[in-house]
């Protein structure tokens, strides 16, 4: 009996034995399934998150793109509004009394201009002694510039021959005499003295050309170089066609000048009553 009942006693403790594994065994398995479904779901999270953003990358890509496309937009809006805005020359055939009225509204500004730059100015941009026929003109960057056309009713080679015409003239330069704005001395030289008496030779002379075409044509040289009335202009001969002092005047070409506040100034002028 005493056997029996401590072999019933053995078999109770393997049974409890036996439980408890099976229990912890359960218990586990049960915490391993747990731990697989977070790491599940943080696989997920991050497939969302690198789709999320790549989705964001994406729309961000289309921002940009439309932003550009934008301020593409925008610059050629400002560029047309741009070209709009600018003045634009009317072609036509001036009188010489608009021609005149033009060149004296200009003169009035220049004078001013030429006081700031202690500097005197006149009108008398062109002048020659005996001459033949033939119209006078100048080089250009653009071409030949009609300057004085002595008998209209003739085609020498004319009016038309030209495409662009100079409706006047000034002449900026520093007075020996210390004159500044408007000076009405050239008008009183003799023709074969012109400005060499007048200009000082240490500064240079600017020589300007007033277009019909709204473009400020510009010589610049010392007094020695193109300080007579007619340098820097040339003749056509009789005929209309040959031009006898044509390799020289090639050395003087009138370049469009660089002074922007002339050029809006005569834009301005040419254009106000337009």
């Amino acid at each position: 009996m005493k056997f029996n009942r401590i072999c019933g006693m053995k078999k109770r403790k393997n049974t409890l034995l036996l439980g408890l594994i099976i229990g912890l065994s359960i218990s586990l398995f049960g915490c391993s399934g747990e731990n697989t479904k977070p790491e599940e779901s943080s696989s997920e999270s991050i497939n969302s998150y690198d789709s999320e953003k790549q989705l964001t990358s994406s729309e961000k890509i289309e921002v940009e793109e439309s932003d550009s496309s934008y301020d593409e937009e925008i610059k050629e809006g400002e560029n047309e509004i741009s070209e709009d805005d600018q003045p634009i020359v009317a072609v036509k055939k001036y009188s010489s009394e608009e021609a005149s009225a033009k060149t004296s509204a200009f003169l009035e500004w220049a004078a001013s201009r030429a006081e700031k730059g202690n500097m005197a100015v006149t009108d008398l941009f062109f002048n020659h002694g005996a001459a033949g026929k033939g119209d006078w003109y100048a080089v250009t960057e653009d071409g030949e510039i009609q300057v004085q056309q002595p008998f209209p009713d003739e085609t020498l080679p004319g009016y038309d021959a030209f495409d662009i015409h100079a409706l006047g003239g000034v002449v900026f330069y520093t007075s020996l005499s210390g004159v500044t704005r408007y000076d009405e001395t050239p008008n009183t030289q003799a023709t074969a003295a012109g400005f060499h008496e007048i200009a000082d030779p240490d500064y240079f002379m600017h020589k300007y050309l007033l277009g019909d075409n709204g473009v400020i044509y510009e010589l610049i040289g010392t007094v020695e170089e193109i300080g007579s009335f007619s340098a820097g202009y040339d003749e056509y001969a009789d005929d209309g066609l040959t031009k006898p002092g044509a390799e020289a005047v090639e050395n003087f070409v009138f370049k469009v000048s660089e002074d922007t506040d002339a050029q809006e100034e005569w834009i301005r002028i040419l254009t106000e009553e337009q």
